[in-house]
């Protein structure tokens, strides 16, 4: 069997399709969870607390959302460890100040900076990134202030800072 298919020119017809401007939109959509953490912690020893003391720690950071980050002292300062109110001329309550640093990206690098003192962090003091979003682990220093003129009671000192980050979406 054979097929044959003839076309002469002066019966062709144009079949091409022809457009009058329509369009059409195609939507795209998606997602991403909002997550932010908060880790690394770690026993900073002061020693002796005779004089001021510094010291440094580094934690974790990821956010990929802007955020506030609440800083809280157990005691408001390094508590003796069974008598934080003292005894008699005796100080049981070294205060210190606590600065942080975080790195962020706004879109562009910056620095997040915020200082409090022990006092300020009973109730939970804050670091707000504004509209930036967290680019790595974070720093805090930490600086005690010695009483002048009243000297400490002798025992064990602690205190501990609870860091929370909470997203702000």
């Amino acid at each position: 069997m054979l097929l044959s298919t003839v076309a002469t020119a002066g019966h062709a017809k144009d079949s091409a399709p022809t457009f009058d401007g329509a369009s059409v939109n195609v939507v795209l959509a998606g997602y991403i969870t909002a997550k932010c953490s908060v880790g690394g912690g770690t026993t900073i020893s002061l020693g002796e607390l005779a004089g001021d003391k510094q010291a440094t720690a580094r934690f974790d950071v990821g956010c990929n959302v802007p955020f506030e980050m609440v800083f809280r002292s157990a005691s408001g300062g390094i508590a003796h460890a069974t008598q934080p109110q003292g005894e008699g001329p005796y100080v049981g309550l070294v205060p210190y100040r606590l600065g942080v640093t975080i790195p962020g990206l706004l879109p562009l690098p910056t620095q997040l900076h915020a200082d409090f003192t022990s006092n300020q962090m009973i109730a939970g003091a804050s670091l707000n990134s504004g509209d930036a979003i967290a680019a790595g682990g974070g720093e805090i220093r930490l600086q005690t202030e010695m009483t002048q003129g009243r000297d400490l009671l002798a025992g064990q000192y602690v205190d501990s800072i609870t860091i929370v980050i909470n997203p702000r979406v």
